[in-house]
């Protein structure tokens, strides 16, 4: 399993940012990489105040369960 990890920051205090993990189901490493960067763009879109400083797939995370 992937998983894509985004880290915004602030563009007015830029040392102040945030670790998103979207829920995205069955994605491979070719679709984190492609994918990631639209929904970083949405993400961007709803939150103009933001900007990306860096993004990542991780490899083999075991898939989270519900508790």
């Amino acid at each position: 399993m992937v998983q894509l990890v985004l880290t915004f920051c602030m563009l007015a205090w830029q040392t102040h940012c945030t670790e998103e993990r979207p829920v995205m189901e069955d994605m491979g490493l070719t679709a984190c990489i492609v994918e990631g960067q639209q929904v970083a763009s949405t993400w961007l879109a709803d939150h103009p105040s933001w900007m990306l400083s860096r993004w990542r797939c991780e490899q083999n995370i075991p898939k989270q369960i519900p508790s």
